[in-house]
């Protein structure tokens, strides 16, 4: 099965074509069996970028959405209004209301559209908590348990259960990832990896009989972690048999500079504009 990925969104443009960059993360998986959405940015990008990219909104053939921010979801309602009715695979939990809190100041980052107007437009949703195989070797995580003791997530996120309750940290457990099955390994697919990096490829690796890995590719939210759980990611990645690491979006520019002088032949800058194909 020959795998192509093309990132379509992300903070930056990797090299010297018309597209555009803005904070958020949309890839391009396209498979023998179809043609999947991975995300799709803040909005103002994913439609352009695809058309410098060379690809044909109309032969995404389904969609999935990594967790309800407005930096992977933002997308989801041009596109729809583009190409029509698709089944829009996610964690029921999507539509949570949630919030980044800084010192002075709270805003909203929460998926910026109603289900009600995403069905109207065409979305078919189909929600799934649990490990499942969206087509041949093409796997979504569902909930992703939360292991390791260094991930404790980002201390900006939070929500509250009612408009005047108090403040709480937003577990995000709608965050999700995809994992592809080729002959070199597992590919791990990250939109934030707000659950963590390491629980997330050992989340696949538990339910996989612990195979190969060969490449992951994403945000990995190790921009705004500390040093303890940026050391132990490394350390992790470091015991861990894997050809390619490419960070985008939220691993931000220091931890991503970081990883590519401990691992220089692995790490890549996965930012718009770029392709891998495994064959």
């Amino acid at each position: 099965m020959t795998l192509q990925l093309d990132i379509i969104c992300d903070n930056t443009v990797g090299r010297p074509i018309a597209a555009c960059g803005e904070h958020g993360f949309a890839c391009l998986v396209q498979l023998s069996s179809g043609t999947w959405l991975f995300d799709t940015g803040s909005g103002a990008g994913l439609l352009g970028n695809l058309s410098v990219l060379g690809h044909d909104a109309q032969c995404i053939d389904a969609v999935v959405l990594s967790h309800g921010h407005y930096d992977h979801c933002g997308g989801l309602l041009p596109l729809l209004e583009r190409v029509g009715p698709r089944p829009v695979y996610a964690h029921p939990q999507i539509f949570k209301k949630r919030f980044w809190q800084g010192r002075h100041e709270q805003r909203d980052i929460s998926l910026p559209y109603s289900h009600d107007a995403l069905t109207a437009a065409g979305a078919e949703f189909r929600f799934r908590e649990t490990l499942t195989e969206l087509a041949p070797g093409l796997l979504f995580s569902g909930t992703i348990p939360r292991i390791s003791t260094q991930e404790t997530g980002d201390p900006h996120l939070v929500q509250r259960s009612a408009e005047h309750a108090p403040w709480e940290a937003d577990s995000l457990t709608d965050d999700a990832a995809l994992a592809i099955e080729t002959a070199k390994g597992l590919v791990v697919l990250l939109g934030c990896a707000h659950a963590g990096l390491v629980n997330t490829v050992e989340h696949f690796r538990s339910h996989l009989g612990r195979p190969r890995i060969h490449a992951i590719i994403g945000g990995t939210h190790l921009g705004p972690a500390g040093d303890e759980q940026f050391a132990a990611t490394a350390d992790y990645l470091s015991q861990l048999d894997f050809d390619r690491l490419g960070v985008s979006h939220c691993t931000g520019q220091i931890r991503s500079a970081q990883l590519h002088a401990r691992f220089p032949n692995k790490v890549f800058f996965a930012n718009v504009g770029t392709t891998v194909t495994v064959e």
